[in-house]
């Protein structure tokens, strides 16, 4: 197995903790708001970990692409800057669109982006111990 081929595995991995993660504040955001705001805050809270899951699905979908046959090298290189470019444009466009045009509530919105970004430092933890 090459190294893409196990990063890509990984970042399956992560993104369905950060799927799981998403869900629970969500969760936690209906069951402590009840039903007064806890529709609006859940659905705040599930797109900020939207955002996440979209961020990490574009690096899921850049990392197999430089993985591909003929795309290593320093094209496979400048393919992940140019990635990682996007992803960082995409997470701040989401982000203000979420907060600014869909006037969704920010601190359950950036709180579960932020808990859905832990899914990465969980998961790191995990592919360090498989390794040996």
């Amino acid at each position: 197995m090459n190294s893409a081929a196990a990063l890509s595995g990984s970042l399956h991995r992560v993104l369905w903790t950060q799927f799981v993660l998403t869900v629970a504040a969500a969760g936690a955001y209906l069951v402590w708001y009840g039903r007064s705001g806890g529709p609006a805050a859940a659905l705040a809270a599930m797109y900020g970990g939207g955002v996440a899951l979209a961020g990490t699905w574009l690096l899921a979908r850049r990392v197999r692409l430089a993985g591909a046959p003929g795309g290593g090298g320093a094209g496979g290189q400048l393919a992940m800057y140019a990635g990682a470019v996007t992803r960082f444009v995409a997470t701040l466009v989401l982000l203000a669109a979420g907060i600014g045009w869909l006037k969704l509530a920010p601190i359950p919105l950036i709180l579960a982006f932020g808990l859905a970004q832990f899914g990465f430092l969980i998961n790191s933890g995990a592919g360090s111990r498989t390794r040996g």
